[in-house]
Protein backbone atom coordinates (compact mmCIF):
# COMPACT_ATOMS: atom_id res chain seq x y z
CA UNK A 1 0.00 0.00 0.00
CA UNK A 2 1.34 3.50 -0.83
CA UNK A 3 1.15 5.91 1.67
CA UNK A 4 -1.27 8.69 -0.07
CA UNK A 5 -3.47 5.24 0.04
CA UNK A 6 -3.31 4.70 4.01
CA UNK A 7 -4.08 8.21 4.29
CA UNK A 8 -6.88 8.01 2.38
CA UNK A 9 -8.19 4.74 4.49
CA UNK A 10 -7.60 6.41 7.66
CA UNK A 11 -9.94 9.41 6.43
CA UNK A 12 -13.00 7.55 5.29
CA UNK A 13 -12.39 4.64 8.58
CA UNK A 14 -12.62 7.83 10.51
CA UNK A 15 -16.02 9.73 8.79
CA UNK A 16 -17.67 5.79 9.22
CA UNK A 17 -16.97 6.01 12.59
CA UNK A 18 -18.06 9.52 13.09
CA UNK A 19 -21.45 8.64 11.06
CA UNK A 20 -22.42 6.23 14.05
CA UNK A 21 -21.11 8.63 16.68
CA UNK A 22 -22.73 12.36 15.09
CA UNK A 23 -25.57 11.27 12.63
CA UNK A 24 -28.67 9.40 12.64
CA UNK A 25 -31.37 7.65 10.62
CA UNK A 26 -31.22 7.84 6.95
CA UNK A 27 -28.64 10.42 6.81
CA UNK A 28 -26.18 8.07 8.53
CA UNK A 29 -27.36 5.20 6.74
CA UNK A 30 -26.22 7.25 3.51
CA UNK A 31 -22.92 8.33 4.93
CA UNK A 32 -21.62 4.88 6.55
CA UNK A 33 -22.15 3.82 2.84
CA UNK A 34 -20.22 6.35 1.09
CA UNK A 35 -17.91 5.79 3.41
CA UNK A 36 -17.81 2.02 2.58
CA UNK A 37 -18.01 3.17 -1.28
CA UNK A 38 -14.85 5.45 -0.93
CA UNK A 39 -13.04 2.57 0.58
CA UNK A 40 -13.77 -0.01 -2.21
CA UNK A 41 -12.57 2.56 -4.47
CA UNK A 42 -8.97 2.77 -2.64
CA UNK A 43 -9.01 -0.89 -2.58
CA UNK A 44 -9.93 -1.56 -5.94
CA UNK A 45 -6.21 -1.32 -7.25
CA UNK A 46 -4.93 -3.54 -4.97
CA UNK A 47 -6.76 -6.56 -6.41
CA UNK A 48 -5.60 -5.73 -10.07
CA UNK A 49 -2.46 -7.31 -11.37
CA UNK A 50 0.84 -5.98 -10.90
CA UNK A 51 1.45 -3.91 -14.15
CA UNK A 52 2.58 -0.59 -15.22
CA UNK A 53 -1.10 0.02 -16.27
CA UNK A 54 -2.06 -0.52 -12.50
CA UNK A 55 0.90 1.69 -10.99
CA UNK A 56 -0.68 4.91 -13.70
CA UNK A 57 -3.78 4.21 -12.01
CA UNK A 58 -2.46 4.31 -8.52
CA UNK A 59 -0.63 7.84 -9.65
CA UNK A 60 -3.82 9.17 -10.49
CA UNK A 61 -6.64 7.35 -8.45
CA UNK A 62 -6.02 9.37 -5.39
CA UNK A 63 -7.78 12.40 -7.22
CA UNK A 64 -10.80 10.97 -7.41
CA UNK A 65 -10.29 10.06 -3.27
CA UNK A 66 -9.86 13.40 -2.91
CA UNK A 67 -13.47 14.43 -4.69
CA UNK A 68 -15.05 11.56 -2.86
CA UNK A 69 -13.82 12.55 0.39
CA UNK A 70 -15.09 16.25 -0.34
CA UNK A 71 -18.62 15.84 -1.18
CA UNK A 72 -18.63 12.73 1.31
CA UNK A 73 -18.14 15.62 4.61
CA UNK A 74 -21.15 17.28 3.35
CA UNK A 75 -23.41 15.15 4.45
CA UNK A 76 -22.33 15.89 8.47
CA UNK A 77 -23.49 19.34 8.09
CA UNK A 78 -26.07 19.79 10.43
CA UNK A 79 -26.40 23.23 11.44
CA UNK A 80 -24.59 26.19 11.65
CA UNK A 81 -22.33 27.54 15.18
CA UNK A 82 -23.46 31.10 14.90
CA UNK A 83 -21.00 31.79 17.71
CA UNK A 84 -18.14 30.41 16.05
CA UNK A 85 -18.70 31.80 12.85
CA UNK A 86 -18.59 35.31 14.78
CA UNK A 87 -15.43 34.89 16.01
CA UNK A 88 -14.25 34.42 12.87
CA UNK A 89 -16.38 36.86 11.65
CA UNK A 90 -14.80 39.61 13.98
CA UNK A 91 -11.43 38.51 12.55
CA UNK A 92 -12.17 39.69 8.89
CA UNK A 93 -13.97 43.03 10.34
CA UNK A 94 -10.74 44.01 12.12
CA UNK A 95 -8.99 43.45 8.78
CA UNK A 96 -11.40 45.30 7.02
CA UNK A 97 -11.21 47.94 9.35
CA UNK A 98 -7.47 48.04 9.12
CA UNK A 99 -7.13 48.86 5.67
CA UNK A 100 -8.44 45.68 3.45
CA UNK A 101 -11.72 46.87 2.56
CA UNK A 102 -9.79 50.60 1.18
CA UNK A 103 -7.36 48.28 -0.50
CA UNK A 104 -9.68 46.16 -2.53
CA UNK A 105 -11.93 49.54 -3.27
CA UNK A 106 -8.50 51.16 -4.71
CA UNK A 107 -7.13 47.87 -6.09
CA UNK A 108 -7.01 48.06 -9.92
CA UNK A 109 -9.92 45.31 -11.56
CA UNK A 110 -7.32 43.48 -13.36
CA UNK A 111 -5.49 42.51 -9.92
CA UNK A 112 -8.78 41.92 -8.65
CA UNK A 113 -10.12 39.59 -11.92
CA UNK A 114 -6.29 37.85 -11.14
CA UNK A 115 -7.29 36.85 -7.65
CA UNK A 116 -10.68 35.79 -9.14
CA UNK A 117 -9.33 33.73 -11.79
CA UNK A 118 -7.28 32.20 -9.54
CA UNK A 119 -9.80 31.04 -7.39
CA UNK A 120 -11.71 29.96 -9.85
CA UNK A 121 -8.54 27.78 -10.97
CA UNK A 122 -8.11 26.21 -7.77
CA UNK A 123 -10.54 23.63 -8.86
CA UNK A 124 -7.92 22.08 -11.84
CA UNK A 125 -4.62 23.36 -9.67
CA UNK A 126 -4.54 19.86 -8.04
CA UNK A 127 -4.70 17.73 -11.31
CA UNK A 128 -2.29 20.43 -12.52
CA UNK A 129 0.34 19.49 -10.35
CA UNK A 130 0.21 15.88 -10.91
CA UNK A 131 0.00 16.71 -14.47
CA UNK A 132 3.34 18.49 -13.98
CA UNK A 133 4.98 15.55 -12.63
CA UNK A 134 3.81 13.46 -15.68
CA UNK A 135 5.14 15.65 -17.93
CA UNK A 136 8.70 16.47 -16.13
CA UNK A 137 9.36 12.47 -15.71
CA UNK A 138 8.59 12.79 -12.15
CA UNK A 139 6.09 10.33 -11.31
CA UNK A 140 8.07 8.74 -8.68
CA UNK A 141 7.34 11.52 -6.40
CA UNK A 142 3.51 11.02 -7.12
CA UNK A 143 2.82 9.00 -4.04
CA UNK A 144 4.82 11.39 -2.07
CA UNK A 145 2.25 14.51 -4.08
CA UNK A 146 -0.76 12.98 -3.02
CA UNK A 147 0.27 11.91 0.12
CA UNK A 148 0.67 15.68 1.43
CA UNK A 149 -2.31 16.63 -0.62
CA UNK A 150 -4.77 14.24 1.08
CA UNK A 151 -3.56 15.31 4.12
CA UNK A 152 -4.08 18.99 3.67
CA UNK A 153 -6.89 18.50 2.08
CA UNK A 154 -8.68 15.53 4.08
CA UNK A 155 -7.46 17.43 7.27
CA UNK A 156 -9.70 20.59 6.30
CA UNK A 157 -12.59 18.27 5.45
CA UNK A 158 -12.49 15.63 8.47
CA UNK A 159 -13.33 19.42 10.83
CA UNK A 160 -16.84 19.70 9.27
CA UNK A 161 -18.14 17.42 11.61
CA UNK A 162 -17.02 19.85 14.82
CA UNK A 163 -16.71 22.80 13.55
CA UNK A 164 -19.56 23.92 11.40
CA UNK A 165 -20.00 27.51 9.78
CA UNK A 166 -21.36 28.98 7.04
CA UNK A 167 -18.67 30.79 3.95
CA UNK A 168 -18.75 34.59 5.30
CA UNK A 169 -20.57 35.29 1.93
CA UNK A 170 -23.54 34.11 2.85
CA UNK A 171 -23.66 35.28 5.95
CA UNK A 172 -22.00 39.24 5.18
CA UNK A 173 -23.18 39.00 1.65
CA UNK A 174 -21.84 42.66 0.94
CA UNK A 175 -18.60 43.37 0.89
CA UNK A 176 -16.40 45.95 -0.83
CA UNK A 177 -15.24 43.66 -3.62
CA UNK A 178 -18.84 42.92 -4.56
CA UNK A 179 -19.42 46.29 -5.59
CA UNK A 180 -16.32 45.79 -8.18
CA UNK A 181 -17.52 44.41 -11.77
CA UNK A 182 -15.80 41.67 -11.88
CA UNK A 183 -15.94 38.89 -14.42
CA UNK A 184 -14.56 36.09 -12.69
CA UNK A 185 -16.69 36.89 -9.60
CA UNK A 186 -20.05 36.15 -11.33
CA UNK A 187 -18.34 32.77 -12.62
CA UNK A 188 -16.97 32.01 -9.61
CA UNK A 189 -20.35 32.66 -7.52
CA UNK A 190 -22.19 30.66 -9.91
CA UNK A 191 -19.52 27.55 -9.83
CA UNK A 192 -19.70 27.46 -5.82
CA UNK A 193 -23.64 27.46 -5.81
CA UNK A 194 -23.86 24.67 -8.30
CA UNK A 195 -20.33 22.40 -7.51
CA UNK A 196 -19.20 23.07 -3.68
CA UNK A 197 -20.83 21.80 -1.30
CA UNK A 198 -21.98 24.86 0.36
CA UNK A 199 -20.57 24.88 3.67
CA UNK A 200 -17.33 26.69 5.00
CA UNK A 201 -14.39 23.93 6.06
CA UNK A 202 -11.98 24.93 8.82
CA UNK A 203 -8.90 24.72 7.93
CA UNK A 204 -9.37 25.89 4.18
CA UNK A 205 -9.25 23.30 1.84
CA UNK A 206 -8.61 25.47 -0.72
CA UNK A 207 -5.24 27.13 0.72
CA UNK A 208 -4.34 23.61 2.51
CA UNK A 209 -4.59 21.60 -0.41
CA UNK A 210 -3.17 24.44 -3.11
CA UNK A 211 -0.15 24.93 -0.70
CA UNK A 212 0.65 21.68 -0.54
CA UNK A 213 0.76 20.91 -4.06
CA UNK A 214 2.77 23.79 -4.71
CA UNK A 215 5.59 22.15 -1.75
CA UNK A 216 5.05 18.63 -3.43
CA UNK A 217 5.90 19.82 -6.75
CA UNK A 218 8.63 21.52 -6.14
CA UNK A 219 10.64 19.13 -4.42
CA UNK A 220 9.96 17.03 -7.93
CA UNK A 221 10.52 20.00 -9.68
CA UNK A 222 12.65 22.60 -8.39
CA UNK A 223 12.27 25.14 -11.50
CA UNK A 224 8.94 25.19 -10.86
CA UNK A 225 9.01 26.68 -7.08
CA UNK A 226 8.33 30.05 -7.57
CA UNK A 227 5.89 29.69 -10.36
CA UNK A 228 3.28 26.83 -8.31
CA UNK A 229 4.40 29.30 -4.55
CA UNK A 230 2.96 32.12 -6.25
CA UNK A 231 0.13 30.50 -7.76
CA UNK A 232 -0.95 29.13 -4.03
CA UNK A 233 -0.60 32.31 -2.36
CA UNK A 234 -2.96 33.87 -5.40
CA UNK A 235 -4.99 31.36 -4.29
CA UNK A 236 -5.19 31.54 -0.50
CA UNK A 237 -5.58 35.22 -1.07
CA UNK A 238 -8.12 35.39 -2.99
CA UNK A 239 -10.01 32.96 -0.54
CA UNK A 240 -10.46 35.89 1.71
CA UNK A 241 -10.85 38.82 -0.14
CA UNK A 242 -13.56 37.23 -2.36
CA UNK A 243 -15.63 35.76 1.00
CA UNK A 244 -15.07 32.38 0.37
CA UNK A 245 -13.50 31.69 3.47
CA UNK A 246 -12.77 33.59 6.97
CA UNK A 247 -9.17 34.69 7.53
CA UNK A 248 -8.68 32.43 10.24
CA UNK A 249 -9.57 29.00 7.67
CA UNK A 250 -6.82 30.60 4.98
CA UNK A 251 -4.20 30.84 8.10
CA UNK A 252 -5.15 27.53 10.05
CA UNK A 253 -5.13 25.94 5.73
CA UNK A 254 -1.31 27.21 5.70
CA UNK A 255 -0.62 25.51 9.44
CA UNK A 256 -1.86 22.20 8.32
CA UNK A 257 0.17 21.86 5.18
CA UNK A 258 3.07 23.17 6.87
CA UNK A 259 3.07 20.90 9.60
CA UNK A 260 2.36 17.65 7.78
CA UNK A 261 5.05 18.88 5.26
CA UNK A 262 7.87 19.24 8.17
CA UNK A 263 6.60 15.85 9.43
CA UNK A 264 6.69 13.97 6.12
CA UNK A 265 10.24 15.71 5.77
CA UNK A 266 11.18 14.61 9.05
CA UNK A 267 10.31 10.81 8.88
CA UNK A 268 11.27 10.37 5.45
Amino acid sequence: MRASEWVAIVYFSYLFIVAFATLEGRRRRVAATFCLAALAVVLLPQLLPDSAWRETLRDWLPGVYLLLGYWLSGHYFIRPMPDVEQRFLAVDRWLYRAGLSSLVARTPRVLLELLELSYLGCFIFVPGGMAVLWLTGTTAYADRFWTLVLIGEFGSFGMLPWIQTRPPRDIEPRETIDDRPLAFRAINQAMVKSTSIGFNTFPSGHVAGSLAVALAVSEAVPAATIPMLVAAALISVSTVIGRYHYAVDAVAGVVLTLIAWAIMHAVR
